[in-house]
């Protein structure tokens, strides 16, 4: 009688479990890690900041000039999103709502780049070197 072929040993279960475990808490830390909420954002038309919008609870709108003739900005729950556009693909419409720090809305043919920024909280201790 032939023995059904064994590939895999019970150790090494273990240790694919182990392995598996540790990449899930990685990848799980790494989700959170730069999820911090912006309270400004900064727009920048021709590589120029032109504007600064405070992020707030309120639905405002805001029209912005640009090279193309200008976009629609409209800023609700603390987030951010360009509506209207005049570009011929309209990627910066598409890319929608923007609200962590560090996010972007690029708009080529605009020469238009928006950024959420946040405040820093210089109270925290990141490093002590020694």
């Amino acid at each position: 009688m032939r023995r059904k072929p064994c590939y895999f040993k019970k150790w090494d279960l273990v240790i694919y479990f182990f392995i598996f475990s540790i990449l899930f808490s990685l990848f799980c830390y790494a989700q959170n890690l730069n999820n911090t909420k912006g309270n400004k954002a900064e727009v920048y038309v021709d590589n120029k900041l032109r504007y600064v919008f405070d992020l707030e609870e309120n639905k405002k709108e805001y029209f912005v000039d640009t090279n193309l003739g200008g976009v629609n900005i409209e800023i609700n729950k603390m987030k951010i999103r360009v509506t209207t556009s005049n570009s011929p693909l309209k990627i910066c419409v598409k890319q929608g709502w923007i609200s962590n720090s560090g996010d972007t809305i690029v708009g080529i043919p605009d020469r238009l780049l928006i950024k959420v920024v946040g405040d820093t909280d210089d109270s925290e201790v990141d490093t002590i070197i020694k």
